[in-house]
């Protein structure tokens, strides 16, 4: 049996223009959608992106990551994935409870490298291809990181 589609009049956020849209759920499940949602015709989604990957490429420059090259498409997806990925790398170094100062310092220096390979992928693409990231990977790269900086004193 084939899914129904609807098709309900939203407003769209910005410039209040209404437009319409195709949703395939349940008739009250679109319904919940169509009010609580926040509805962006083309032209504003198109503004809206622009304008988010403009601040997150601001935020990502300030932390010292170069802009990144590909499509304008391409560039806003990386953006978000960068954000996201920076995030996990925030979250695992400050969930990290470490007692001895030595190891503390290894650890801020592996941190410290983990970044600046992150800073050399100016790629779109990259950022795009490695959106499935998690933070043990992200965990066992630094560790490597961190176990060949121990290397050399020992």
């Amino acid at each position: 049996m084939g899914q129904d589609n609807f098709t309900h009049t939203v407003r769209c956020k910005t410039c209040r223009t209404r437009f319409k849209v195709q949703l395939f759920e349940s008739h009250a499940k679109n319904l919940f959608l169509v009010d609580k949602r926040d509805w962006y015709c083309d032209k504003c989604k198109k503004t809206y992106a622009n304008n988010q990957t403009a601040k997150l490429s601001q935020a990502h420059q300030a932390i010292g990551f170069p802009e990144l090259t590909g499509t304008r498409k391409m560039i806003t997806w990386a953006e978000k994935i960068r954000a996201e990925l920076i995030n996990k790398v925030k979250y695992l170094k400050e969930s990290l409870r470490i007692e001895d100062a030595d190891e503390q310092e290894i650890s801020s220096q592996a941190f410290d490298q983990f970044f600046d390979e992150w800073r050399q992928e100016t790629a779109a693409k990259w950022w795009i291809d490695n959106r499935k990231m998690t933070v043990r990977d992200i965990s066992q790269r630094v560790e490597t990181l961190a176990a060949a900086i121990r290397k050399p004193t020992d």
